[in-house]
């Protein structure tokens, strides 16, 4: 045992990684009680409670928490629970318009900064005076609302480090939704954050976009409890596929791969960015020159439509910081946009994750912008998510159903391209252990 944790579920000095920690139903209850109860999660963006009075319900395993825009610079977290018999105060999202909260069961009210103000036939009761739902505790970053159920857990800058100085030149603040779909997926909530915060599955998974995706070339870093892969400093950045294929130099064709990387990424690029891709190609721009030269002019496109460019370098506007926050989101950022995915457990099931796919952007100067519908499938088949995406949702179901086979012990990872897994495995026992 060590600081109470059986020694078979830690992470081997080795590397070696317990498959208990996937499929262990002790294993799933000491997350529960040592890591979500620990740390900072994002609950949501700002932009969903715009107004006072609106709302957002926050699940983690079997705790709710309520997020209340309470005035127009504050924003606060409650236990969602009504202090009479316990009953959950609001689902969902939505707005108490009148500004108090009502609990549906016997009509217990508070107002929108948590004091207890109406209680029916209230003469018959002895109820101390001051009574308030608790509050959770609850910091903002880059447009986004984190809560933490730990009053004594260090403040959100600080867990964040140093990914605020990362994400700074992208202007998170800014980003509006563009979509927000959620879904159900039968795989332990790790499997997930797995498929998306590694690329060496590419060659098994995807080697259709081998063609155009330099594989080989991603490389890989660890940042405080977070992770990052992708467009580093030493990671070469030129047109070229992944040498897997063989290609010889002389057939490559980077106008083709430009086209094909564009088309790939479509959901962070817009019409007129995928557009200068054909224009550019038109223009037989001289040889090795056409990253470059596309890289300019979306810089210039995204300028000319009111966008702060300053602190981005021209080499990201085709490329993204793949960023793994500790211990549940992960995506790709790129200039202008973003594609971020947040798991967590489905209630108390450990077999099961709630998946949010988010699509954040740069809304023009001047729209009119509108919260997008939040779409729900229970089961992700009801959505046709796009190639890439349903090969990675089909083999999450086989992972989650092979571990629990008896002849496999456990993930032998790859020293490199899989460190980000196993750094996030050695992060989660700190909080296991301590």
């Amino acid at each position: 045992m060590t600081a109470g944790v059986p020694t078979r579920f830690l992470v081997h000095e080795d590397g070696f990684v317990p498959k208990e920690r996937y499929v262990s139903r002790e294993f799933f209850d000491l997350e529960m009680e040592r890591l979500w109860s620990r740390v900072w999660q994002v609950v949501g963006r700002e932009e969903e409670i715009p107004k006072v009075g609106d709302y957002l319900e926050y699940a983690i395993g079997d705790q709710s928490i309520l997020v209340v825009r309470v005035s127009p610079e504050v924003v606060k977290g409650y236990s969602n629970a009504c202090l009479h018999r316990g009953t959950r105060l609001a689902d969902g999202f939505g707005c108490f318009a009148d500004g108090t909260m009502r609990c549906r069961f016997h009509g217990w009210q508070y107002a929108l900064d948590g004091r207890l103000v109406g209680v029916p036939d209230a003469e018959e009761f002895s109820l101390p005076e001051g009574l308030c739902l608790p509050e959770v505790r609850l910091e903002r970053w880059g447009g986004f609302l984190f809560v933490n159920l730990d009053p004594e857990a260090e403040p959100l800058v600080d867990f964040l480090d140093p990914l605020p100085a990362l994400l700074a030149p992208y202007r998170f603040d800014e980003l509006r939704f563009r979509s927000y779909r959620t879904t159900v997926l039968p795989a332990n909530w790790k499997v997930v954050v797995d498929a998306f915060n590694e690329a060496y599955h590419v060659q098994g998974t995807h080697s259709q976009i081998l063609p155009w995706t330099d594989d080989v070339a991603i490389q890989y870093e660890q940042l405080g409890k977070h992770s990052h892969y992708g467009r580093l400093a030493n990671a070469r950045s030129m047109l070229r596929p992944s040498p897997r294929v063989g290609m010889r130099d002389e057939d490559v064709d980077e106008g083709e791969i430009l086209a094909a990387l564009v088309a790939g990424l479509g959901g962070a690029f817009l019409a007129e960015e995928r557009a200068l891709v054909d224009e550019l190609r038109a223009a037989d721009v001289p040889p090795g020159t056409l990253l470059e030269r596309y890289q300019e002019r979306r810089m210039e496109l995204l300028r000319s439509r009111g966008f702060d460019v300053s602190g981005l370098e021209p080499d990201q506007m085709t490329s993204a910081d793949d960023v793994y926050w500790f211990p549940n989101m992960v995506g790709p950022v790129y200039p202008g946009s973003a594609i971020l995915f947040r798991m967590r457990p489905d209630g108390i099931d450990p077999d099961h994750t709630i998946k949010d796919t988010w699509v954040l952007e740069w809304p023009r100067p001047g729209d009119d912008w509108e919260m997008p519908e939040r779409r729900f499938y229970p089961d992700w088949r009801d959505k046709d998510w796009g190639l890439i995406t349903n090969q990675d949702y089909e083999n999450m179901a086989h992972v989650q159903i092979g571990m629990k086979t008896h002849g496999f012990r456990g993930l032998r990872l790859n020293p490199r391209q899989e460190s980000n897994i196993l750094h996030m495995h050695r992060v989660i026992d700190e909080y296991l252990t301590s």
